[in-house]
């Protein structure tokens, strides 16, 4: 597994990530947030080609505080509600060991989660 303790921020994660490991599952990768994106919408979407057929996949890049915990924008998981049948995947550097975690937007509203989301927009890895 790769080490991202070297990682000052979130962006610099993400684009090591995409490097190192998204780079080698797609064909093509691309950072889509901006400004001007819907509210909430992921930061990074890979193409790939899976028996001749074009298949996307979305990412949300986080990066943890010295305890573990992720914040999201209120904005963020009202977009994943709306819009469940996109496949989108958080990624997120735990700074206490420097790993990546990743998981499917659906856990963060799963009950049974270790990723469930709590009131104030947080998520403890």
């Amino acid at each position: 597994m790769f080490d991202f303790s070297d990682c000052k921020n979130e962006q610099q994660f993400k684009m090591m990530y995409i490097k190192y490991i998204l780079s080698k599952r797609h064909i093509r990768v691309f950072c889509i947030e901006t400004e001007e994106t819907v509210l909430g919408f992921p930061d990074v979407i890979g193409i790939s080609f899976i028996e001749g057929k074009a298949c996307t996949s979305f990412y949300e890049f986080k990066i943890s505080d010295s305890k573990g915990k992720i914040k999201f924008k209120p904005t963020q998981p009202a977009f994943y509600k709306n819009n469940a049948e996109l496949p989108v995947n958080v990624i997120a550097c735990d700074r206490r060991s420097g790993k990546a975690v990743a998981f499917p937007v659906s856990k963060l509203f799963d009950e049974n989660s270790p990723y469930r989301i709590n009131l104030s927009g947080e998520v403890q890895l």
